[in-house]
């Protein structure tokens, strides 16, 4: 692994990262033989990440902070904040994974954002995505079973595009529904 453990001066790789060095400043080993100098506290509260017990999360750029802080940071933006404004409070890179990363510590950071309401509400998680997709699921199949389809319209300037809004009685179709939209293809 080309990753260094600033601590302990060990080679680490992600599961280690994960479960042994999980309050650690983690860079990659010419990171190291650069600059060994590094900040053990937290960059949002400048308190130390390894003696106050505090839990930490690690984002997946490998920054290190205190969830409360993290936490914290993020429920500060505005609630129509896109998913790529919530950055990473030292380098600015994004914190959401992307959902098809295989990752220790992507991994441990879905499954912590998963359990706040500023990360929940957008639609970047893996889990926001399954659910997303059974909400859409059921709603088609519940359409279905009364033979009609909701047509999603879209505007676009002054016209509106795809028909007319509302239900529409279409016994013989197909439907596409990985776009936003119900599509409706006529047989």
């Amino acid at each position: 692994s080309t990753l260094f453990c600033f601590k302990h001066h060990v080679n680490v790789c992600e599961s280690c990262l994960v479960n042994e060095h999980s309050q650690c400043i983690v860079r990659s080993y010419i990171s190291w033989l650069q600059d060994n100098d590094y900040n053990p506290n937290c960059t949002l509260c400048q308190r130390s990440l390894s003696d106050t017990g505090e839990e930490t999360i690690r984002l997946i750029c490998y920054d290190l902070f205190h969830w409360s802080c993290l936490d914290e940071y993020f429920r500060s933006l505005p609630s129509h904040t896109a998913p790529d404004g919530y950055t990473c409070p030292t380098c600015h890179t994004c914190i959401f994974p992307s959902s098809n990363l295989v990752s220790p510590v992507a991994d441990r950071l879905k499954e912590k954002l998963a359990t706040v309401n500023w990360a929940t509400r957008l639609p970047v998680l893996s889990s926001n995505e399954s659910i997303i997709q059974q909400e859409k699921q059921q709603s088609l199949t519940e359409t279905e079973n009364n033979g009609y389809v909701i047509v999603n319209s879209t505007i676009s300037g002054n016209s509106i595009q795809g028909g007319a809004s509302g239900l529409s009685h279409l016994p013989n179709r197909t439907t596409d529904t990985t776009q936003q939209s119900t599509m409706l293809t006529m047989k």
